[in-house]
């Protein structure tokens, strides 16, 4: 049997959208937090390392400034051609053990943009150390 169209189907329509729109959001929030769970705990540190009293040498070591500390020639060369922020995100992260947020704030950059200039100083650094960068 026909019957008058009073808006009500539309609205229904409407309902049900705006349900899946919703249900869809809050699947892609829970996987994107869970991958951000699983990359964070991915990249924690053992700091478990039982070392007795450093030694003489060790202690000698510590106190150089790290240009004069550094023996291998092929990675002084590669810490030398980085510019100084690269530098800086790559030894305040690999020495200091620094996490990008705190890198971000530092520099005034955000996580994602903190977190891409260190792989990529990864990337060219890797390169220069195996001797694919001639400059």
């Amino acid at each position: 049997m026909w019957q008058r169209n009073n808006g009500q189907a539309g609205d229904d329509l409407q309902f049900r959208f705006t349900a899946y729109l919703v249900s869809a959001v809050k699947r892609r929030r829970n996987d994107y937090l869970i991958q951000l769970y699983k990359r964070s705990s991915a990249e924690c540190t053992v700091d478990m390392v039982y070392e007795s009293e450093p030694s003489s040498e060790e202690r000698v070591m510590d106190s150089l400034p790290l240009m004069d500390a550094i023996e291998n020639g092929a990675l002084l060369e590669a810490l030398q051609k980085l510019n100084e922020r690269e530098r800086q995100v790559f030894l305040a992260r690999t020495l200091e053990e620094a996490d990008f947020e705190t890198l971000g704030a530092k520099l005034g950059l955000s996580y994602k943009g903190v977190a891409a200039l260190y792989y990529r100083t990864i990337q060219k650094f890797k390169k220069s150390i195996e001797g694919g960068d001639r400059r």
